[in-house]
């Protein structure tokens, strides 16, 4: 297991975690019959989950491949808007 999947399933865990513990809280809230307002801890543990996710997917991503401009000169007088690029796809699709 890689480290961002590890990270990744971390962060999730503490998600669902929080979840859990906010439902606890909850529940034992409104047998007093007060404001239900989830507790700091949930509230920080809700956003180290979603820290840990979002590096462990950012890390699990690998290098970006660069995007070459197409061989194909446009005119000097067509305006940026109509330059064609290649795109990944027909990259992609070579590989399939």
């Amino acid at each position: 297991m890689s480290s961002s999947s590890l990270m990744t399933f971390t962060g999730v865990i503490l998600i669902l975690h929080s979840a859990f513990s906010c439902l606890h809280y909850r529940g034992l809230v409104l047998d007093l019959q007060s404001a239900v307002i989830p507790p700091l801890d949930v509230k920080v543990e809700v956003a180290l989950g979603f820290l840990l996710t979002l590096a462990g997917q950012i890390l699990g991503v690998g290098p970006l491949r660069a995007i070459v401009g197409g061989k194909k000169r446009v005119p000097q007088y067509v305006t940026r808007d109509f330059d064609h690029y290649q795109h990944r796809g027909a990259a992609l699709r070579k590989k399939e």
